[in-house]
């Protein structure tokens, strides 16, 4: 029975991560997806997208993810130097 629990704890913990790192991919890509379609995105927005990228480039594992995450990472950059420039 105490396997059992532990078991559930175990699985419920990377259920809670998985969720988390994907909710951060979601971020960083969509933001990505708004600015290349000409969208509007808020500063607010941009910058949470941007930390997230810049999360996921540090923890991601798999090389398909992390190519599209260094290209979203690359656009939102340069979104972010846009608007600091005063070109929003």
């Amino acid at each position: 029975m105490p396997r059992v629990i532990v078991a559930f704890v175990f699985a419920g913990i990377l259920t809670t991560s998985a969720l988390a790192a994907n909710s951060e991919l979601t971020r960083c890509l969509d933001a990505w997806t708004i600015i290349g379609a000409g969208g509007d995105i808020s500063d607010q927005a941009l910058k949470a997208a941007q930390s997230a990228c810049a999360e996921l480039k540090q923890s991601s594992t798999d090389k398909d993810t992390l190519a599209r995450v260094n290209a979203a990472a690359e656009n939102i950059d340069e979104e972010v130097k846009r608007r600091a420039a005063g070109g929003r």
